[in-house]
């Protein structure tokens, strides 16, 4: 972490650091807990510029349940070197602070909360900068935190990898999940509204965990299944429950199993059109002649290959194996289970023979596509 550049004392006679007031020690935070926090300031840089407002909300670190919050208008002590734009953004008049607390006043009260909790926020090493700083003005010790510290603004980070998020500000951020900013640019609403954000990228978090931790296969199917949601979204509005359908539950089950059916054949297509060859399933004539099928064969095979598919070719090897004449139907049996194996079959030659036939339909059955296709002469 970067720190700002050491302070000068206020003045020659610079108030000696000493703990928090005892108090709201009683309070103390306990290691489980997040302080988010949010300053507005007179400037960018603590070393010339005030703090002038300070927002803390104190949760459990598990559950994100609100456990105390904190709000003070705290008064510049450097006015004269403020920068406008700041003072404008945060709406600073002299009336409005009129009742502000001074600087050491305001941080003896956020001391309690901040100690023994992890530090959060938006862009929360620019508060956290000024609050060292503001500490140290004040002659008070840093209050023990953790030494991590938890940006939100960082959190969000993958979301401007992935094209959802144009930049890591706040108002974008809110924006896209959906939370509302009624007060911008005040301390306790902007602490609110960080950790809201923190809520929401729990959830986001969680939900990409669990299909994270799917099986490969699975992983791919269910990013099928969310692709076409987004795309369904696109076409015709947000899905909603209440869209007047009324089916049985058995059929929702039945829809919801077909779609991942449906999904896991669209990924199988993916593989197949980024990686490996096409198998295609060579339908040929075989018994009327044995010896000038299996030339044929061969030629249809060379052919294929030089197209870019992966023959499956069984005349040229079973004829070897196996007895046409008395294993016929073993055969076959294993011409099918190579069938299933393909991508599509096609079919050459202008007969079409009793074992052509049943693998055609073991085709249709299994949803593979059929192609009749000219000859190719040996």
């Amino acid at each position: 972490m970067l720190l700002p550049p050491p302070l000068a004392p206020a003045s020659a006679a610079a108030a000696p650091i000493i703990p928090h007031d005892a108090p709201r020690l009683a309070r103390r935070a306990p290691k489980t807990t997040i302080a988010f926090v949010d300053l507005e300031t007179t400037g960018l840089d603590p070393s010339r510029h005030d703090i002038i407002e300070i927002g803390i909300v104190r949760v459990d670190a598990r559950t994100l349940a609100v456990l105390d919050e904190y709000e003070a208008l705290v008064a510049p002590e450097r006015l004269g070197e403020a920068q406008l734009d700041a003072l404008a953004i945060n709406g600073f008049t002299t009336a409005a602070w009129e009742h502000a607390l001074p600087l050491r006043a305001a941080l003896l009260e956020v001391a309690p909360l901040l100690d023994g909790a992890l530090v959060a926020g938006h862009n929360v090493g620019f508060d956290w900068a000024f609050l060292e700083a503001g500490f140290r003005r004040a002659g008070l010790a840093l209050p023990n935190v953790d030494y991590h510290r938890l940006d939100t603004a960082s959190l969000a980070w993958p979301l401007v990898v992935t094209g959802e998020l144009p930049s890591m500000s706040l108002e974008p951020l809110a924006k896209l999940l959906g939370l509302e900013r009624p007060h911008p640019h005040r301390a306790l609403a902007d602490a609110r509204c960080s950790l809201e954000v923190a809520r929401l990228l729990v959830e986001r978090m969680r939900a990409g965990g669990a299909l994270t931790g799917l099986p490969a296969d699975e992983r791919q199917i269910c990013d099928a299944l969310l692709g076409r949601l987004a795309q369904g979204r696109r076409q015709y509005g947000p899905w909603r429950l209440d869209d007047g359908r009324d089916y049985p539950s058995e059929a929702y089950a039945e829809v919801l199993d077909g779609l991942h059916y449906t999904a896991a054949e669209l990924v199988r297509r993916r593989r197949i059109e980024a990686g490996r060859r096409r198998r295609v399933y060579v339908c040929h004539p075989f018994a009327n002649d044995p010896a000038g099928n299996i030339e044929r064969v061969r030629a249809i095979s060379q052919f294929l290959i030089e197209d870019g598919a992966l023959p499956i070719a069984p005349h040229l090897y079973l004829p070897q194996l196996i007895d046409e004449t008395t294993g016929r139907e073993q055969a076959l049996a294993l011409c099918l289970e190579l069938l299933a194996t393909c991508d599509e079959v096609r079919v050459f030659g202008e007969i079409v023979t009793e074992g052509m036939e049943r693998e055609l339909r073991e085709a249709k059955r299994l949803g593979l596509p059929a192609h009749f296709v000219r000859e190719v002469r040996a």
